[in-house]
C-alpha cells in the first residue's frame, strides 16, 4: 500500500530515541521516528516533518 506523504511545520517539544513530540499550535502528538523525516529550520524549535497522510490524520495534525 502506497502512502501519500505530506509536510507539516510544527514545534519540536521532546525527543527520545524512538519518537518526537511535536506541537502544531493546537495539538501535542508523539510521532515515531521510523515513520517520519525531520528537517530543522534553523531556529532550533520549529521543524518541518514529512510523514504519511494517514499518520498525520491519526494524530490529529491535519
Amino acid at each position: 500500500m502506497k502512502s501519500d506523504l505530506i509536510d507539516i511545520t510544527v514545534t519540536k517539544r521532546h525527543e527520545t530515541t524512538a519518537a518526537v513530540q511535536v506541537h502544531d499550535g493546537d495539538k501535542l502528538a508523539w510521532l515515531p521516528k521510523s515513520q517520519i523525516e525531520i528537517e530543522e529550520t534553523g531556529d532550533g524549535k520549529t521543524v518541518i516533518v514529512t510523514l504519511p497522510q494517514w499518520l498525520a490524520e491519526e494524530k490529529g495534525l491535519v
